[in-house]
């Protein structure tokens, strides 16, 4: 869809369009799919470069549910003032940005954008899975429940143990059907899938399916025996305010900044937290100390080790950006480890050499918001009750929505998930709660000036956001 409609503005307005997403892992979609000039917004917002190629033209941002109030608001002063056409496209009843403020979505509840919306869907070639899907997309999460569990997609197994069992094993198969047929054809429909992709709501769960999984191809030989032990970085997630108190710092840490800051610190310097003292945060490299300035939070990240076992044949998932004996690995893109040695993983088509501490996960299992954007021809989604507390609408839409042939679902409580996933995931915006207050109050006030005052005082609820309707590339 995307590539049509660039090519017809293009034709029809004699104007440019330059692409960008707000993730890296969008851009790395966006640049497979011919799109080789797109960036990150982020980027975008601070190269003058692109900004000055951008005037008088037309901005297309990619995923831009995952746009935060701020960054919105800066795109659409810049488009105003350069004389710019900025189109959003997206899907809101998917997984938002971790930055405040759905911005896409208000957008959209409160008509402040044209909207045009997909009406097909072109993923799933299973009619029975397109069908659940499709309603899954239009926040139909019970009804696409009950589909998916008619077709067979969602089992219940209570024992965890055997629960794992059956995930692995039909991971496996289509890890085994890949192995031994050509890896360029794709499967018809009917047919057993090839690629495969296994989900889980939370990181403890991806981690236990990603230690079943390695035990087993230890087994049948598709995994080494002999692996390293690497140690990576785990982002704590905290804010730019939580960065800012140093309450929130605890020794062992490691802060790693990704902007030239105050002090002398360089991006993609690595520094470990040695103590507080008296308000302040101090930081340790090569035996130097330095204070941490904390006003500049901004640039950087607060982040803790973690150890792992990585081997030929292991599935690995880069959890950041970074450059690394000239290739440039994207965040949420999956790799095949081919060998590996002291300071260096060699992966498809490059090599990641340690300089430190890496940005890599095991790769087997993913979360929902890392699979986003992803299409395989089968899903293994992991949802257990111990799970649920990460279990919604949009996490249940975009896990199952993966596939093009297979669809399953593990749970040990089907009535329980079924709850669950029902439950909405979208956050209310400040104007939202504002705007809520002020009908309630308005409402109240009407009624008391009623005559009719014996009746009941209206309440009213928040209402319901009713979005458009997107669905992502096929």
């Amino acid at each position: 869809m995307m590539k049509e409609a660039v090519k017809a503005i293009a034709a029809l307005s004699g104007r440019n369009v330059i692409v960008a997403a707000p993730s890296s892992s969008a851009v790395g979609i966006l640049k497979k799919d011919d799109f080789s000039k797109s960036d990150t917004v982020q980027r975008f917002m601070l190269d003058e470069l692109l900004q000055e190629a951008a005037r008088g033209q037309v901005l297309w941002v990619d995923e831009a549910g995952f746009l935060s109030a701020s960054d919105m608001r800066w795109l659409v002063e810049f488009a105003s003032k350069n004389d710019c056409r900025l189109i959003l496209s997206g899907d809101t009843r998917q997984h938002h940005g971790v930055e405040r403020g759905d911005a896409l979505r208000v957008m959209e509840t409160n008509g402040v954008v044209t909207q045009a919306a997909l009406t097909e869907i072109f993923r799933q070639q299973i009619p029975a899975l397109r069908a659940a899907v499709h309603d899954l997309s239009q926040g139909k999460s019970a009804e696409g429940f009950d589909k998916l569990d008619k077709f067979g997609a969602i089992q219940e197994i209570e024992d965890n143990a055997q629960r794992l069992s059956a995930i692995v094993r039909t991971h496996l198969a289509a890890v085994e059907l890949k192995r031994t047929s050509c890896q360029h054809r794709l499967p018809r429909p009917g047919h057993r899938s090839a690629t495969s992709l296994v989900v889980a709501p939370t990181h403890a769960e991806c981690r236990a399916i990603a230690e079943a999984v390695r035990a087993e191809l230890k087994k049948t030989g598709l995994l080494a025996e002999t692996e390293r032990v690497v140690t990576r970085l785990q982002n704590t997630g905290l804010t730019e305010s939580q960065r800012r108190d140093p309450i929130n710092y605890e020794r062992g840490q490691v802060v790693e900044f990704h902007r030239l800051s105050k002090g002398g610190f360089k991006s993609g310097q690595q520094w470990e937290v040695l103590r507080r003292e008296a308000g302040q945060v101090m930081i340790g490299r090569a035996g130097q100390e330095r204070l941490l300035p904390l006003s500049s939070a901004a640039k950087f990240n607060l982040c803790e080790r973690e150890k792992i076992e990585v081997a030929p044949g292991d599935r690995i998932r880069v959890s950041k950006n970074f450059q690394s004996a000239g290739r440039r690995f994207r965040n949420n893109e999956l790799l095949t480890v081919t060998g590996i040695e002291d300071g260096k993983i060699t992966v498809e088509a490059g090599e990641i050499i340690s300089r430190g501490a890496l940005h890599i996960d095991q790769g087997v299992c993913v979360t929902s918001h890392a699979s986003q954007g992803k299409t395989v021809d089968q899903v293994i989604v992991s949802v257990p009750v111990r799970s649920f507390t990460h279990a919604n609408d949009a996490q249940f839409y975009v896990s199952m929505s993966r596939a093009r042939h297979a669809m399953y679902l593990f749970t040990d409580s089907k009535a329980a998930l079924r709850e669950a996933v029902c439950r909405p995931s979208e956050r209310l915006s400040p104007w939202e709660l504002l705007e809520g207050n002020r009908r309630e109050k308005a409402l109240v006030k009407e009624a008391l000036q009623s005559p009719k005052r014996r009746l009941p005082i209206p309440t009213m609820e928040l209402p319901t956001q009713e979005r458009g309707l997107g669905y992502e590339r096929g």
